[in-house]
């Protein structure tokens, strides 16, 4: 056979033709490597490093990405469509499915994510200010206060004729006010000393595991609530976001991460925990276990006989295929 033949047997792309075969024997040489061999980790870590540093010295990329933000922003405006419509409803129905089961968190992992100092500033802000205006409507006159209509008519007489009388009046003015300023200071006194235990009571209802009913319920309605948002309406969020700004941020942060040298050896680190499990197990046997093997055997078949045709068929192989041919 010379080398024209076995040139035009190696162009033939029928199904189990030359080419073919040898892209199956590619596929399965490639599939029986341990994960590791496959996809070494520190070349991994040196492709995202490489490709974070490309990004970051592209003077286009921040751009890009605040265009094509933008794009998506613009579609979702336009949409008349809730989140639910636009979803598959299977997939819509099993994320529902998936929320109402079985679950309640760690106690300390609530408590750790709740009572960080921002939070406890808002929900402190918030609970004075609850306990200030119940104080100014406590101290408010009889006629305009709630609570004092629930005085029996003999209390109420003595109230308002106490706040009708000049002497008295005037004592009672004052007396409220100064009810009101103890009531401040003591409200400010009593918020500060009781977040901590009021997390520690949100941390034992939300991690409760006899209360996993309500966990299940309480989830399934957040989330319906996010089903039942319009699209419109991310889209408008969407365009209060400071695409420009964040990015900026990221990109700096980033720039630092990588000036330090700490990129690749940590990045490698973080692969070979991932891979600690499957690492050393052939390709084959982990993707057979989730039932992926024959998928990606046939889509890796025809992955690279799609990428050897053109090889096999350039004037440059011809020529190298003629030359190995010539060689004694």
């Amino acid at each position: 056979m010379n080398a024209q033949q076995l040139l035009s047997r190696l162009q033939d792309t029928s199904p189990d033709g030359p080419l073919d075969r040898l892209a199956a024997l590619v596929v399965e040489h490639e599939l029986s490597q341990p994960l590791t061999t496959l996809l070494p980790p520190s070349l991994l870590a040196r492709a995202v490093t490489q490709a974070l540093e490309g990004a970051l010295a592209s003077p286009t990329a921040e751009r890009e990405l605040a265009s094509a933000l933008q794009h998506l922003q613009e579609q979702l405006t336009q949409d008349k469509r809730t989140v639910r419509e636009a979803l598959p409803p299977e997939l819509a129905k099993t994320a529902l499915e998936l929320a109402s089961r079985r679950y309640s968190p760690d106690r300390t992992l609530v408590l750790a994510l709740l009572d960080r100092p921002p939070v406890r500033t808002l929900v402190g802000a918030l609970l004075l200010n609850v306990l200030i205006e119940f104080s100014r409507k406590v101290s408010a006159p009889v006629t305009e206060n709630r609570i004092a209509k629930g005085f029996t008519g003999l209390a109420r007489l003595a109230a308002e004729q106490a706040r009708n009388s000049g002497a008295l009046g005037g004592i009672a003015g004052a007396l409220s006010d100064e009810i009101e300023r103890q009531v401040e200071k003591r409200a400010r006194d009593f918020v500060d000393s009781a977040l901590s235990g009021i997390f520690q009571q949100v941390a034992d209802a939300l991690s409760n595991p006899t209360r996993h009913a309500e966990h299940a319920e309480l989830r399934v309605a957040l989330l319906d609530g996010v089903l039942g948002l319009p699209l419109s309406r991310l889209g408008r969020e969407l365009g209060q976001v400071d695409v420009p700004g964040g990015a900026a941020v990221a990109r700096k942060g980033l720039a630092q991460w990588l000036a330090s040298g700490r990129a690749p050896p940590e990045l490698e680190a973080f692969i070979t925990r991932a891979m600690e499990r499957d690492g050393q197990r052939p390709v084959r046997e982990v993707l057979g276990a989730f039932g992926l093997l024959d998928t990606f055997q046939t889509m890796g078949r025809e992955s690279v006989r799609g990428r050897l045709g053109p090889i096999v068929g350039s004037t440059p192989f011809a020529r190298w295929l003629e030359e190995v041919m010539r060689e004694p």
